[in-house]
């Protein structure tokens, strides 16, 4: 659910139409509010995907990832890169779509 209201109304996210998704944690860039990411897993747990938004949460866009994240971190001098933590114990640098 996303408000826009500070929690007044709120409007359910319908991130893949037809398609139960889980997320399973967000984070929102700490030098740009508007631009937030969903870690999202399948039902079945094999896959995961980011959801990016760039307007706060208004709409978002699929990226499909190859790795499982443990955590993310937005990169601290470029906001359109973030730093995975997988569930391997690696590190990787991901591009963002911003």
């Amino acid at each position: 659910f996303r408000s826009s209201d500070f929690g007044t109304l709120y409007t359910k996210l319908n991130l893949q139409p037809g398609i139960a998704t889980v997320i399973d944690n967000f984070y929102i860039c700490p030098t740009n509010k508007k631009k937030i990411i969903l870690v999202s897993s399948s039902h079945n747990d094999r896959d995961q995907s980011l959801f990016i938004s760039t307007d706060e949460g208004a709409t978002f866009q699929k990226q499909p990832i190859t790795f499982f994240v443990e955590t993310l971190l937005f990169h601290p001098k470029e906001e359109d890169k973030v730093l995975a933590y997988t569930k391997e114990g690696k590190v990787k640098l991901k591009n963002t779509p911003f």
